[in-house]
């Protein structure tokens, strides 16, 4: 119990890290234009770039990986990562600066796919979702803490100094990991024909939009926070700071939650679950134009935020040794690559909407994409019961 513990705070330290990684230069888009002679539009540009990147680059480095164990693959990833990040402290150019950007999403990409990888591996059983909500969590709490700090601190000392405090935290992390992860594990096993065989399973893709489904509808409401406060809650610019402090809090709890639901028959709770989300959104759909109800919707769609990862990533797993065992390392990758592909479309769709119908149509569009998911998981769900009573028949058959 202990070393599984000690294993998960290591993984959970390292997701910290890799979340300040990726989120921390949205706080410093402007010092960066001006410090490297480029637009705002431009700076920005490098956090839908990491996005694709991490999504499009992991599993071809999760292919690389398979010359190493899954130890040294950790290890060799997180360096790269730490190693990045530096060379993005150093960026004298837009270009170093994309490339660096770009590089360093790839590997975290495949540090983050390999942690989860490891904790199945580790962890017992009845733990695993429990250690994965954590795991996510670490990105959580780089929310809500690491980019703040980073933030305050590239302001203060020059954007580079930031990417300095996080490349020195990824450090310590590493040292951990070193220390931690044990020696005896075997290599990463994830063939480009794995991958494929994976991937073109109907059972697996339809498994794959769910979480984007799911996260989508969680990103048109909080991509556009910010307006929807302004604009539509009519909350004053000094209070908007701290509703979203109060709102990364919940998001922690949001995690905790998750890894509650991803015990036992966890698909059967997914389902429930994406109903309550949509009565969130439509609940939201109905406050947004007032303050205090606004504001308490937002706190629900908080709680709401992180519950459908865990059990995600499970599922995954489970349909993983179902069809294709051989591609398990791979599909410890699926929920962060879904993930990042849910946040773009939902991006996009809250970008589309607020353009041509208003930003108060935002909840009502989140409504409709939580719908979606939960048609997708109850199908999902209810191939799983066909399954499940088709083998017991064999097995009864048989006997």
């Amino acid at each position: 119990m202990k070393k599984e513990n000690l294993l998960i705070f290591s993984f959970t330290l390292l997701a910290f890290i890799l979340g300040t990684t990726e989120y921390v230069i949205v706080g410093l888009l402007t010092p960066i234009a001006d410090s490297l002679g480029v637009s705002v539009a431009q700076t920005g540009i490098m956090v839908s770039g990491f996005a694709i990147a991490y999504a499009a680059g992991t599993p071809v480095v999760m292919m690389a990986a398979g010359y190493f164990t899954k130890r040294r693959a950790l290890l060799l990833g997180a360096s790269l990562v730490v190693l990045f990040t530096m060379g993005s402290a150093l960026s004298f150019n837009y270009p170093v600066l994309f490339f660096t950007r770009m590089a360093t999403a790839v590997f975290c990409g495949l540090s983050v796919s390999l942690a989860v990888s490891i904790s199945t591996d580790c962890v017992s059983p009845e733990r695993r979702g429990q250690a994965l909500s954590y795991i996510i969590g670490g990105f959580t709490i780089a929310n809500v803490l690491g980019v703040p700090i980073g933030t305050f601190v590239g302001l203060h000392f020059e954007w580079p100094a930031a990417f300095w405090l996080v490349a020195a935290c990824g450090i310590l992390s590493l040292l951990l990991l070193y220390k931690i992860v044990p020696r005896n594990l075997p290599a990463v096993q994830s063939s480009m024909k794995d991958q494929l065989r994976l991937m073109s399973n109907p059972r697996v893709l339809l498994a794959f939009l769910i979480p984007i489904i799911g996260i989508a509808a969680i990103f048109v409401i909080y991509t556009y926070i910010n307006p929807l406060m302004l604009e539509v809650m009519h909350i004053s610019e000094g209070r908007t700071s701290t509703i979203l402090l109060v709102y990364g809090a919940v998001t922690i709890l949001s995690n905790l939650l998750g890894g509650k639901i991803a015990t036992g028959t966890y698909m059967a709770k997914l389902k429930k679950l994406f109903l309550i989300h949509t009565a969130v959104y439509v609940i939201f759909g109905f406050t947004v134009q007032f303050t205090w109800p606004g504001v308490i919707s937002l706190m629900a769609i908080a709680l709401i935020s992180f519950t459908i990862n865990a059990a995600c990533q499970l599922y995954f797993i489970h349909l993983t040794e179902q069809f294709v065992p051989t591609a398990k390392d791979f599909a410890a990758s699926l929920l962060p690559i879904s993930a990042n592909i849910g946040i773009a479309v939902g991006s996009s769709a809250g970008a589309f909407v607020t353009d041509h119908y208003g930003l108060q149509y935002l909840p009502w569009t989140a409504a409709v994409l939580a719908l979606l998911a939960f048609a997708a998981t109850a199908y999902s769900y209810s191939l799983d019961q066909s399954d499940r009573k088709k083998a017991a028949l064999q097995a009864a058959a048989e006997a």
